[in-house]
């Protein structure tokens, strides 16, 4: 918008990302004299839109993403920290040379796939710790390894807590697609993007038409808010993390899209 509006990377926000961002917009908006910008009846609209949206989000949001969830997906990534971290002390650190070997043969597995596993989405870390354990109980020397460097016992711990988190997660997939509304979220967050893009550009507008002056904290602060996650969602694309239809993908967060 000639430099004047930072323009927001919607279709890269993850729902939760999408959530937050036009509530925040719209927590802004009320904080100035929107009748005396014309603004009113596009802030309104965009109100409308997002509670629409809002309502079948959290709805959805919440047969999938529960405390239960959240509780097994921590003691899934304990359990990857756990071996995952001890494996490396070992083949960084023991006096064993036959140790530090097995170490490093097992340790590869892992990282592979790269440093930080549990940061990845529901999805991705569990094809990945599928692929993983399935790696390990399909070669002896591997699965021997194991064993020998006295890791047995947190493998185990992590084989447990990966299957426990896959078995409620696939559950809660299945009842959120039994409850699905006839209006998608899809398709009420293309009715809020439209509704968002249409206050962003008539701020612009009138902004140029009526003199800068009156909206010029208004811009300044939602540039600085659309700047942020244009950063964060900049960071996460680089850093690989993917996600699915619904935002299954994100932790639990029992605000988020409040």
């Amino acid at each position: 918008m000639n430099n004047l509006l930072v323009v927001p990377q919607l279709k890269s926000f993850k729902n939760g990302e999408f959530s937050k961002y036009t509530r925040t917009v719209i927590e802004l908006s009320q904080e100035h004299d929107l009748d005396t910008m014309g603004l009113s009846i596009y802030a309104d609209k965009l109100v409308s839109e997002y509670n629409a949206f809002r309502a079948v989000y959290k709805k959805n949001r919440g047969s999938i993403l529960t405390p239960e969830l959240a509780m097994l997906d921590r003691q899934r990534d304990n359990g990857l920290k756990l071996v995952q971290r001890s494996i490396k002390l070992i083949a960084d650190f023991s006096d064993d040379e036959q140790d530090r070997n097995q170490a490093n043969m097992v340790y590869k597995v892992f990282s592979k796939h790269g440093k930080d596993i549990y940061d990845m989405a529901y999805n991705q870390q569990g094809g990945v710790m599928d692929e993983i354990i399935e790696e390990i109980e399909g070669d002896t020397q591997l699965s021997t390894a194991v064993k020998s460097l006295n890791q047995g016992k947190h493998y185990s711990q992590m084989v447990k807590a990966h299957q426990g988190f896959d078995t409620v997660f696939k559950k809660r997939i299945k009842e959120q697609q039994q409850s699905q509304t006839e209006l998608s979220i899809t398709e009420l967050r293309k009715q809020t993007t439209a509704a968002l893009r249409e206050l962003l550009d008539w701020i612009f507008i009138h902004a140029k038409t009526k003199g800068i002056a009156q909206f010029e904290i208004y811009i300044g602060n939602l540039n600085a808010l659309t700047e942020q996650y244009n950063i964060s969602v900049e960071r996460r694309l680089n850093n690989g993390r993917t996600e699915i239809d619904q935002d299954l993908n994100d932790d639990f967060d029992p605000n988020q899209g409040e």
